[in-house]
């Protein structure tokens, strides 16, 4: 095993134990690990906090599968499409999978399957609201009508209606005004005598800085694995909770396949980006753009041996990197290298890599590649 994911157990249930301590103790806490859980591992995370929480939410059906043959019966919600066959339909009506609608359509159709296979029983379901983001969901313009017909089509249970929201922190007024759209289609519906038993739209940023957002349920992402939506809310946050925090759930780890000394003046690696200054001792390790880490971070990013901070020097490659590791005491072959994570006093944040490379934390993180080992610690 030459690159391996550390998986902290800890911090993910004193993650979601801090998201609950700003949460009504009626408000249900939906996990979401979609995209192999923010690239985490989608098993191995909710394997850990099925207890923990309400709702797994996934992005399709092979991830609801996945969940289910490792045991894990927490109730999961079904973000994406579906493929719409009589056979998974059923699959998920005997799973208790929830699955979120985004048109008239969309619900007609599932209800037409289900009724001409013959199968028992209701699909559960939650209607996706389209309050600003663009993307999928039902134009507000139309949900109230739209919901009351889909209320009547046979086999479909309205669990929940939600949306979600464009920005929070930076956007505010605009935030507000996707609330109360959505607030005024909930009054509507209730004036229908429609009271679906969720309504949700709160992600990590509105959890902890939009607290009138949080209604029946929230949606815990980035949050759940111990990284901030956006660095702005650190300080807002710890002005009303001092002692909240967040701890990162993920470790990045490798070794080092070989250390040679170079000879000063020379190029190292691809397009000869990189040229020694003086004599180099120099490591390579087995991570490169394949396994998620970045080209953007040539020449640029740091990793931690022997609790010292050691610049990628050259070009990262589609399976290794160089490193320049000439200022760290007994460095050979087979000694761990830190990615992402702490080493001694040292750490690299996912956010550190994010910045270097003009992306997000969550780019870095679901860039890993899903292939990697992932090991549940303590």
């Amino acid at each position: 095993m030459n690159t391996w994911i550390e998986l902290s157990k800890h911090a993910l249930k004193n993650n979601i134990s801090q998201i609950k301590s700003l949460l009504n103790l009626d408000t249900k806490l939906i996990a979401v690990v979609k995209a192999n859980a923010y690239g985490h591992g989608l098993t191995q995370v909710s394997e850990v906090i099925q207890s923990e929480v309400d709702y797994l939410a996934v992005i399709n059906l092979d991830e609801a599968k996945q969940i289910r043959e490792k045991g894990v019966n927490t109730p999961i919600i079904i973000l994406g499409y579906i493929n719409e066959s009589a056979d998974e339909l059923q699959w998920l009506m005997q799973e208790r999978a929830e699955v979120v609608v985004n048109s008239l359509s969309h619900a007609q159709r599932l209800s037409k399957i289900i009724s001409e296979s013959g199968a028992g029983g209701d699909l559960r379901i939650h209607i996706k609201i389209d309050t600003g983001m663009g993307r999928m969901g039902i134009m507000p313009q139309n949900a109230v009508d739209y919901i009351k017909k889909i209320n009547e089509l046979p086999h479909l249970l309205i669990k929940g209606v939600e949306s979600h929201f464009s920005d929070v922190v930076n956007h505010r007024d605009y935030a507000k005004k996707q609330l109360q759209t959505f607030e005024d289609i909930r009054f509507q519906l209730y004036k229908e005598k429609i009271e679906p038993q969720m309504f949700h739209m709160a992600k990590t940023e509105a959890i902890l800085d939009f607290s009138e957002s949080h209604l029946d349920a929230v949606r815990l992402g980035i949050g759940l694995y111990g990284l901030w939506p956006d660095q702005k809310l650190i300080d807002r946050v710890k002005s009303t909770h001092p002692e909240f925090e967040l701890k990162p759930v993920l470790t990045w780890k490798t070794k080092v396949l070989q250390v040679k000394d170079y000879p000063e003046g020379e190029y190292i690696g691809y397009g000869c980006t990189h040229k020694t200054k003086r004599k180099t001792k120099i490591a390579i390790i087995p991570v490169g753009y394949y396994e998620g880490y970045s080209r953007g971070l040539s020449n640029k990013a740091e990793v931690l041996i022997n609790g010292k901070r050691c610049p990628i020097i050259g070009r990262v490659c589609m399976n290794m990197s160089m490193v320049d590791v000439t200022d760290v005491y007994d460095v050979k072959r087979g000694v761990e290298v830190v990615l992402i994570g702490k080493q001694g006093e040292n750490e690299i944040t996912a956010d550190e890599l994010a910045e270097i490379q003009g992306a997000i934390n969550y780019e870095v993180v679901t860039g890993i590649n899903s292939n990697i080992e992932r090991i549940i610690t303590k």
